[in-house]
């Protein structure tokens, strides 16, 4: 496979918003489901957040002929989680302040969440529980990626 030259952050941008997507789309299935208030089946999309940031590093490597720098690797992991956990930060505001003003004090009183959980709050806690644990899954996986056994497919 020939080496083509793409920017570590757009492709992480792209899966960011793809895992972003699939967070929103796991909290309406919760929705409709009738299991949203059950706070603790939420943290399973973190599922997703670590498929996209190992398909996000696995895709760019392939890019880029089977290199992998350690540090786009990390890039790569820290901005998918930001950016997903961003979009699902945005979507949270946007429903609790348009559609269930109730989630938010279910959050509050699921023990999970500090008492007196305001928007803002959700916001901040919503970004740093995806992107924290993202990034420090990110370490991990690079562990994976850098090691000289392993090799990415050249099937697209």
């Amino acid at each position: 496979m020939a080496y083509t030259k793409v920017s570590f952050q757009n492709l992480a941008i792209k899966y960011g918003l793809l895992v972003g997507v699939a967070h929103i789309a796991y909290f309406l299935l919760m929705r409709i489901l009738g299991l949203i208030h059950n706070i603790g089946l939420s943290y399973l999309s973190g599922v997703f957040l670590l498929i996209g940031i190992v398909v996000a590093i696995s895709k760019y490597k392939k890019l880029q002929g089977g290199m992998l720098r350690y540090f786009e690797g990390l890039g790569i992991g820290a901005i998918t989680a930001a950016v997903s956990s961003l979009i699902l930060a945005l979507f949270l505001v946007l429903f609790v302040t348009l559609f269930d003003s109730t989630y938010i004090q279910a959050l509050s009183a699921s023990g999970l969440f500090p008492e007196g959980l305001t928007v803002l709050s959700l916001f901040l806690v919503t970004l740093l529980e995806g992107s924290v644990p993202g990034f420090i899954a990110t370490f991990v996986i690079m562990q994976w990626f850098k090691r000289q056994d392993h090799s990415v497919s050249n099937q697209a």
